[in-house]
């Protein structure tokens, strides 16, 4: 009787599609995800940082950097992958005023969208993203105190000058970088903004299903 009961358990379960371990030996379908491509670009964003009224101007600019960078959407489309996203912008700076204290101003949801182009991908085929950022850099108005400092805030003591020349005069050499002397005089006006520049690295890949037949079955005949 138990016998019977079992064998129609059996029977039920192979005709639903749930095989129990060890009635169905046969080759089963399996659905993997396969990588159809995947590929990279580069965005670049230009931000112009204004400061508060409430705030002091810059005297300074300390440190720039973005925080809470993330992908907020990923769409595929022919040939393509669409990436979406945000990031924070906060920038710490001295203060034009005597005490010179530390001040940061913030940009909340800088949205950025980037195309990646991937061969074979069509609507509807899974896709994954990832985002980094890979330069950032910042440059002030001219002719103000921060635009001094960061074009000659580590020679401005004339410590990168010879002291003199053959003749007694004071002697001079060109910034490597900017071409110029640092031993003009600072600047008085600070700076009401700064210009910042980020790039990001988006890297993207598409997926899609493959059914994979497999055999869990022992072999009809034994190897060796």
């Amino acid at each position: 009787m138990k016998g019977k009961t079992q064998k129609k358990k059996n029977q039920r379960a192979k005709v639903q599609g749930n095989y129990v371990y060890g009635t169905y030996t046969g080759p089963q379908c399996m659905v993997v995800q396969q990588v159809v491509g995947e590929g990279e670009t580069q965005k670049s964003l230009d931000i112009c940082v204004i400061v508060p009224r409430r705030k002091p101007l810059i005297e300074q600019v300390i440190d720039v950097f973005v925080k809470r960078l993330r992908i907020t959407c990923v769409d595929v489309v022919t040939d393509k992958v669409i990436i979406r996203g945000d990031f924070e912008l906060k920038v710490l700076y001295t203060a034009c005023k005597p005490a010179q204290p530390v001040h940061a101003m913030e940009v909340r949801s800088v949205r950025f969208t980037a195309g990646v182009d991937i061969c074979g991908a069509r609507c509807g085929m899974d896709a994954d993203a990832n985002v980094k950022v890979e330069f950032i850099d910042y440059d002030c108005e001219e002719y103000t105190r921060a635009q001094w400092y960061k074009n000659f805030g580590q020679c401005g003591d004339h410590s990168c000058c010879d002291a003199h020349d053959a003749c007694g005069h004071h002697k001079h050499h060109e910034h490597p970088q900017t071409g110029l002397c640092p031993s003009y005089k600072k600047p008085r006006k600070c700076a009401r903004k700064c210009n910042v520049a980020v790039v990001l690295k988006i890297t993207a890949k598409v997926l899609t299903n493959r059914q994979v037949m497999i055999n869990p079955g022992l072999p009809y005949k034994p190897k060796g």
